[in-house]
């Protein structure tokens, strides 16, 4: 496969990395996103080794020799970087992140905490290397939305033990109720080019709430006492209560991410609220998510987290909505993406709730995007082959936000999915047997 990408010109030589390093200093994104941050970085093909001087925002060729010393090295083989540096990468070599966590042969050495300060840079400059800059292709809408069909408010849903929250949520159309999760960290604003979709909101009532401390939800009282820690527990509850609250009865649940894992979950064990579950990037398991630059007083949270998700979604994918997606990110309280990721990164196995599910009572859909590398296609396959009649179908353009990066094509997945659901659900949003 390394054979067959086309590279910019003069790859991987030291002309192509004064050009890459020019092109960093005149770009706007890569030196606000490296502003402030000094060291010596150095990129190891094995054949071809250089080291880049970082300061002032912008990068410096700078000679090598034995005594040359470096904070950070970004070491793998060729044909590693002749992937990432390919116009479209296949998936997990879509950015430094995805290399970082799913391909062995690619190692980040030395100072881990500037990597972690200087990682939105470095995927900027992965992208300038691609020859990509600011130039990409948006495809032209092909789908009548309207944003004025979109309703906001708020509602009152009592806690577990005490006390309540206010929850904001936001819904368009009419018919089967259709309640939206959110992913880890973020809140309903990633659906909203599915509640603005005219057609689909002739037939679907859509409801996208945000969870306690994202989104417009206001914090329950005593929230700042205690690092947030999202429980299975917890999570269920606010979507039950929400549920009863508002649809006032059975729902088809639509979950991305964290928000996929706890579709299956209520599809397990509150069939009684739930009339049909539809899981986007749901793993089997989803370990090694968190980690100590999530939440830490050194690191911009604000840029470190969206830079974090960035490359989970396919390169493809309009670079506008990936941005988008990448904001939301970096409007997160606190703390709360870290949290979240106590569920879906350390609670959250779908093995042991799986066989609980009655796929003839509450169907279950699983779609899953190939460049989703939090919840592969082969994590979600063994998730869906614990239990028979699961629905699973991957989606080979998409990645891990697959409503937000590309709402277009996702729709081409989640229209069949619908209808299926529209003849075998009444009006009440209950099973019709036939």
């Amino acid at each position: 496969m390394a054979s067959e990408v086309r590279l910019p010109q003069g790859f991987p030589g030291e002309q192509w990395i004064l050009a890459l390093a020019e092109a960093a200093g005149l770009d706007p994104a890569f030196s606000c996103a490296v502003a402030g941050l000094c060291g010596r970085i150095l990129l190891d093909m094995q054949s071809d080794r250089h080291l880049l001087y970082l300061r002032e925002g912008r990068l410096e060729l700078q000679p090598l020799s034995p005594d040359s010393s470096w904070n950070l090295v970004l070491r793998a083989p060729l044909a590693v970087w002749k992937l990432l540096f390919s116009p479209q990468p296949p998936p997990c070599y879509q950015g430094i992140t995805s290399l970082r966590a799913a391909v062995p042969d690619f190692l980040i050495e030395g100072d881990q905490l500037l990597a972690a300060q200087c990682m939105h840079g470095l995927e900027r400059l992965v992208e300038l290397g691609r020859g990509v800059g600011d130039a990409s292709m948006e495809r032209e809408p092909a789908v009548r939305r309207d944003s004025s069909q979109i309703t906001g408010r708020y509602v009152d849903l009592p806690g577990i033990d005490s006390g309540s929250a206010r929850v904001y949520y936001e819904e368009a159309g009419q018919g089967l109720p259709l309640v939206l999760l959110h992913t880890a960290g973020a809140d309903g604003r990633q659906f909203h080019d599915l509640l603005c979709d005219v057609e689909i909101a002739r037939c679907w009532r859509m409801i996208a709430f945000d969870l306690p401390l994202h989104g417009k939800s206001i914090p329950s009282t005593g929230w700042w006492r205690e690092p947030y820690r999202l429980t299975t527990r917890d999570y269920a509850h606010w979507c039950i209560a929400f549920i009863r609250a508002v649809v006032k009865g059975r729902a088809v649940v639509l979950g991305c991410s964290m928000g996929g894992a706890m579709a299956v979950y209520l599809a397990a064990r509150h069939r009684e609220d739930v009339s049909a579950a539809i899981g986007l990037e749901a793993p089997d398991r989803s370990p090694g998510r968190r980690n100590r630059f999530l939440c830490h007083p050194q690191v911009n949270q604000a840029a470190h987290n969206p830079t974090y998700v960035y490359n989970l979604m396919s390169p493809a994918s309009p670079r506008e909505a990936r941005r988008r997606a990448w904001w939301y990110y970096s409007q997160g309280g606190y703390g709360v993406y870290a949290g979240d990721l106590h569920f879906y990164s350390n609670e959250w196995d779908g093995s042991r709730v799986i066989p609980e599910i009655d796929t003839a009572q509450c169907p279950l859909y699983l779609l899953t995007g190939a460049y989703d590398y939090s919840a592969p296609p082969e994590s979600t396959r063994r998730l869906a082959a614990k239990r028979p009649g699961i629905d699973m179908r991957i989606m080979p353009d998409l990645g891990h936000f697959p409503m937000t990066e590309d709402p277009d094509r996702f729709r081409e997945y989640l229209l069949p999915v619908l209808e299926e659901l529209e003849n075998k659900l009444d009006a009440q949003g209950d099973l019709v047997h036939r």
